[in-house]
């Protein structure tokens, strides 16, 4: 029996020491909070082409530029028949949405072999002359002008000119991220 009472008391002093470990740890203890609210407005992306102008003395498109249905993107297709001719059009490029934007990188031109780039040249600036670099900023609200020009050289000699039809896929990419 008195292995019994020494099982008992053991057990009960177990108890009392959790009990008294817990009530210590308790007092000892305290929990910070930290509260707050935030409220997000509405935002929207919307860089798009709008309002695309073609320049008095081009020639005559084969297709004429124009902004396809989502506003991404502006196709064209023309013959330069001899040195001189140009086809040439003005671009809006808006920011419609609330997030202002800025350029990822500075835009290639791509399209163009070593050959060809002795008779053709292709532009793309803003409207003033301005070349389109990396991190060109276009905030929300505004708008720039993009003017875009490829033109049969003039002035070359006649062993500059082409031998054969040539023909051009010109790119121009303009990749704008939030500013």
């Amino acid at each position: 029996m008195k292995k019994k009472s020494n099982t008992y008391l053991v057990v009960a002093t177990i108890l009392i020491l959790i009990v008294g470990i817990s009530i210590g740890y308790a007092a000892l203890s305290s929990t910070l909070n930290i509260s707050g609210r935030t409220a997000i407005k509405k935002t929207t992306w919307d860089v798009h082409f709008a309002t695309l102008s073609v320049t008095n003395g081009s020639v005559e498109a084969i297709t004429p530029a124009e902004i396809n249905e989502a506003k991404t993107d502006v196709n064209y297709s023309v013959n330069l028949e001899k040195p001189g001719d140009y086809y040439e059009f003005t671009v809006d490029v808006v920011n419609g949405g609330t997030i202002p934007a800025k350029l990822a990188a500075t835009p290639t031109i791509t399209g163009l072999t070593e050959a060809q780039k002795q008779y053709i040249t292709y532009t793309v600036t803003y409207a003033d002359g301005t070349p389109i670099q990396k991190d060109d900023k276009l905030g929300s609200e505004h708008v720039k002008i993009v003017k875009v020009r490829v033109e049969y050289k003039k002035d070359l000699a006649a062993d500059q000119l082409p031998t054969t039809d040539q023909e051009a896929n010109l790119t121009f990419a303009m990749n704008f991220v939030q500013e």
